[in-house]
């Protein structure tokens, strides 16, 4: 039997949901010095969040030119923590 536990979404959403327990989110960061940002996400896998690395380095640069000189890439977190992205999913 599957356990479902609730999302702790309360950054973005109103109402509960809820999640398989063990069920991950994947996100696209940016890194700067010791700074963590979320860009875009939640994704379902790691490669939908791989494959939106360069769109999120991309709207970063856009918005910010020091942003060349950041690194870029994925976290995952479990699904009932949700983070708030700067630009969405």
């Amino acid at each position: 039997m599957t356990r479902l536990v609730v999302c702790r979404a309360s950054e973005t959403d109103t109402g509960n949901h809820y999640h398989r327990e063990g069920e991950k989110r994947f996100y696209v960061t940016i890194i700067r010095d010791t700074r963590v940002g979320f860009l875009l996400g939640p994704y379902s896998n790691h490669q939908e969040a791989v494959d939106h690395v360069e769109h999120g380095r991309k709207l970063a640069t856009g918005a910010d030119f020091w942003a060349d000189f950041d690194s870029f890439g994925t976290v995952s977190l479990p699904a009932e923590v949700s983070k708030r992205t700067v630009f969405g999913s």
